[in-house]
């Protein structure tokens, strides 16, 4: 695999320069770039595939509950198009799985606004709401916009620093985006990492290391999609539709039997899917089986709620949220960000 992609090193020149060419043009203005006013966060990334974007933007809408916070996303994989609001009947279909997870697990106390082009949705925001704090979800690359503090993604076990560009590597542009950034939070790490690990990430992020932040994943309870009482059980059925299932097969594989059922990154289930579910549970016989699923696949997986009853198989979703370190410091940038940006705004 090593060797195939060191052929494609070429390709990966290539398109490097196409992206690098695209980024000069924003830096130079002669493709344009509107600040958004007031106080903004972006939460992405340069990196392809997961990288723990959506519980960092969770765990800060949760900071700034009470700050009049409006989450805006791409509402990647929607069947809808142009600017969307999440409403009470609003479906994953509609707003795009991350976007609906965000407006469920906040009970749709949070406005959720979705729009390709984040300028349309920043501008509907200042105009029709009062909010003050914009979370931009996913939108490190989307230069049309500015936003007033940039914080960058990448997993410990993929740095930024020793990636290359797609197709040769994950990147999807050079390591120079880094450059970007305000603060960088190093994601999926373990609970065990060392400070020689860490200062390795220090030495190589352009930003001083009070910017630098490593972040852990904690695996919370199991909860019924549809209500369902957890009880003990011979065989997990893990149904995902993520980008990097791996480290949640691995924590449920710690206490029990674990099979996994794979489906692509933000797929959208179909009645097929379902049916491909059940005759999968049917191999366990006589076993307690249980589908279990994250929560960004929980939402899709609501909308097939009365053939999922029907089915009569229980399906749990795993709570997940993040531990972070030096979190007070962390609190603190931010807060202290926000209250800067809102002054100057006034």
């Amino acid at each position: 695999m090593e060797k195939f992609r060191l052929l494609l090193i070429p390709f990966s020149w290539l398109y490097g320069l196409v992206v690098s060419l695209r980024n000069w043009f924003y830096n130079i203005g002669i493709f344009k770039s509107k600040q958004i006013p007031g106080a903004s966060i972006c939460i992405g990334n340069i990196t392809v595939g997961g990288t723990g974007k959506s519980p960092l933007t969770a765990y800060i809408a949760k900071l700034f509950e009470e700050k009049k916070t409006v989450i805006l996303s791409r509402g990647y994989g929607r069947k809808t198009q142009g600017l969307f609001i999440a409403n009470a009947t609003s479906t994953a279909s509609e707003l795009g799985d991350e976007p609906m997870m965000y407006w469920t697990n906040f009970n749709q106390q949070i406005p959720v606004v979705v729009s390709e082009k984040r300028q349309i949705g920043v501008d509907w925001i200042r105009e029709n709401t009062s909010n003050s704090l914009i979370l931009l979800d996913d939108a490190f690359q989307h230069r049309a916009v500015k936003s007033g503090l940039n914080i960058l993604l990448m997993t410990y076990d993929r740095p930024i620093f020793s990636d290359f560009v797609f197709p040769a590597g994950n990147l999807r542009e050079p390591r120079a985006g880094m450059k970007r950034s305000d603060i960088v939070v190093v994601t999926k790490c373990p609970s065990n990492l060392s400070e020689n690990f860490k200062t390795n990430f220090y030495q190589k992020i352009p930003l001083a290391k009070e910017f630098i932040f490593f972040s852990e994943v904690i695996y919370g309870d199991l909860t019924g999609l549809f209500g369902e009482i957890w009880e003990p059980v011979d065989q997990i059925l893990l149904v995902t539709g993520i980008a990097q299932p791996e480290p949640l097969y691995r924590f449920l594989a710690e206490n029990h039997k674990v099979e996994s059922l794979k489906f692509p990154d933000h797929h959208a289930f179909t009645h097929l899917d379902i049916q491909q579910i059940q005759q999968k549970v049917a191999t366990f016989a006589n076993q307690r089986c249980v589908v279990v699923t994250t929560e960004k696949d929980a939402v899709r997986f609501a909308e097939w709620k009365d053939q999922i009853l029907q089915s009569g198989i229980p399906f749990f979703v795993q709570n997940i949220s993040l531990k972070i370190d030096r979190e007070a410091h962390f609190k603190d940038l931010l807060k202290n960000y926000v209250v800067r940006a809102n002054e100057t705004s006034c």
